[in-house]
């Protein structure tokens, strides 16, 4: 396998660093929808999640509801491992990284929410600031459970 150049593994930041900023503005795209349409593009992830799912033999009682909620949560969770990606670019160390990533994932949800205001039927709840920074934890957490697998291999010759 080919080593990897300074100029690659600085050409991957600033692309991880755009990708990042991408799912930012697709979350508050998002929060931009009025009610009626996002109620219209959740009905159809429902329903395809529904056919999918009878489709592998799983019977699901899936709601709206559901699948919004999970959707912030899978959004704000690639966020979560998308940031935490980007600050380990910068800085190797992973306490000093916890802070800034964490005010960065909290700052996103709550302009989300802050958006939904002047969003044509939505409204902003604590709730879902509260279920996006969950999110954004848990991709924090999956990054460092990949870290903590990776390091257990190279310590470990096959």
């Amino acid at each position: 396998m080919a080593k990897l150049t300074r100029k690659s593994l600085n050409i991957f930041t600033i692309v991880l660093f755009v990708i990042t900023g991408l799912l930012i503005g697709f979350i508050w795209t998002r929060s931009m929808m009025s009610a009626e349409a996002s109620t219209v593009e959740s009905t159809g992830v429902l329903k395809l999640l529904i056919r999918f799912l009878k489709g592998i033999g799983i019977s699901a009682e899936l709601t709206d509801h559901i699948v919004r909620k999970a959707a912030h949560f899978l959004e704000f969770a690639l966020l979560g491992f998308l940031s935490f990606w980007c600050s380990r670019r910068l800085k190797k160390r992973i306490l000093p990284n916890l802070m800034p990533v964490g005010f960065v994932c909290l700052a996103v949800a709550v302009v989300d929410e802050y958006i939904q205001l002047f969003s044509v039927g939505r409204s902003s709840e604590v709730f879902d600031v509260v279920l996006d920074f969950s999110g954004s934890v848990f991709g924090v957490l999956f990054f460092l459970l990949i870290l903590l697998i990776a390091s257990l291999f190279r310590k470990v010759r096959l």
